[in-house]
């Protein structure tokens, strides 16, 4: 496939190179090299990331990342000094007519600094945040919300375009009036999350993946399960894989409801590992308040494991309940826990509904179908 009009990809990346992040850069980038005969990649940090690719060059800005937990105050200053090391960069690097991509919306002196060169940008909107906590007090809370989501707002009208997910994710956060703009797009499923693993050798019944914060709902499944507990449902083994905010606030629960009996609190997942846990769950439960279209899902899917999940962002686009997964109608503890006994009750409908997912994700979401996506997007970037 040839180069798009020999123009260069600039990747820049905001904020700490997580694990999901680099999850979502090196699908990018695996697409990007088939499109562009050049490829920049610009991130945050003191040490650039290692990729061995001849088409590829990377630029950190040498700078550390503030950590998440540090007061606000410290945090913003951090996020300044990391763009106005960017601007500088972006000035040496990025010509007229290339095309760049933002790994995070949170990054108006780098995007000024992009149309300031000519660049054509582009800002890829898996899903925004809208729940978040800045403290414990409700009234700065609600403050901090109403900033937040008015930046994002102001942010996303100055890019050239804006590549969502799925049409849900639009509607979910209200993005009409910016439908000039909006185009679809995901990115693509691996081959190695596939169903290796039948449901009756499964030995997982419950699990949450993700970050322990507000719009993931991590509060409200510890909740559900304490009222499983309580209740005698018979759940033998539950495993919580993640880290965040508020991961004391998850302990202190635990350890306050005497849960350890049947949860286990363990780190992210190395994702060379991800496939050969999610072919161990029965049950994965995602009881967000807030989502674009999860990777985790999609993941989750391929490999044959049912999903419960909160209908928000573009998750209502590819869990149809009963057919490829089950939607939840509420974040309420009492109807994910009651939902949950529902469905470990009925172990024959949760096999056959992984196997329709698995079906599902490995036609729609596959390597080829993704870029010829991307290449008919891009193509018209101008």
């Amino acid at each position: 496939m040839s180069c798009i009009n020999n123009k260069k990809l600039v990747i820049i990346v905001g904020g700490i190179l997580t694990t999901n992040r680099m999850a979502h850069l090196m699908k990018k980038l695996k697409i990007g090299e088939k499109l562009f005969s050049k490829i920049i990649i610009m991130h945050e940090g003191r040490y650039p990331i290692n990729i061995k690719n001849g088409k590829v060059e990377v630029i950190c800005t040498n700078v550390p990342n503030v950590g998440a937990k540090a007061p606000l105050p410290l945090r913003a200053i951090g996020h300044m000094i990391q763009e106005f090391k960017k601007y500088k960069i972006i000035l040496r690097h990025v010509k007229e007519n290339d095309i760049v991509f933002f790994l995070g919306i949170y990054q108006p002196i780098s995007l000024l600094s992009v149309k300031l060169r000519g660049g054509f940008s582009i800002a890829f909107g898996g899903g925004f945040d809208i729940t978040r906590s800045v403290n414990q007090n409700k009234f700065f809370n609600v403050l901090y919300f109403f900033f937040r989501w008015s930046f994002q707002i102001s942010m996303l009208k100055h890019f050239d375009r804006i590549i969502l997910e799925s049409p849900s994710v639009k509607d979910f956060f209200n993005l009409q009036k910016l439908n000039k703009k909006i185009l679809y797009a995901h990115l693509f499923i691996p081959d190695i999350f596939a169903l290796m693993n039948p449901f009756n050798k499964r030995d997982i019944d419950l699990a949450f993946i993700g970050a322990f914060s507000k719009e993931k709902g991590i509060i409200e499944f510890l909740k559900a399960c304490n009222i499983l507990k309580n209740r005698n449902v018979a759940v033998r083994r539950v495993i919580i894989y993640g880290d965040g905010v508020l991961r004391d606030h998850v302990v202190q629960y635990i350890q306050k409801n005497n849960l350890s009996t049947i949860i286990e609190l363990q780190n992210f997942i190395d994702p060379l590992d991800m496939p050969k846990i999610l072919n161990k769950i029965k049950l994965l439960v995602m009881p967000s308040y807030s989502e674009g279209l999860p990777n985790t899902l999609l993941e989750a899917m391929a490999c044959g494991t049912p999903v419960l999940a909160t209908p928000v962002g573009g998750i209502p686009d590819v869990v149809k309940e009963g057919e490829t997964g089950f939607l939840l109608k509420s974040n309420n503890p009492e109807h994910i826990a009651e939902r949950i006994t529902e469905l470990l009750s009925n172990p024959g409908l949760l096999e056959k509904v992984g196997i329709i997912a698995s079906n599902y994700v490995r036609k729609n979401f596959n390597y080829e179908k993704a870029l010829e996506t991307w290449r008919k997007i891009l193509m018209s970037c101008h």
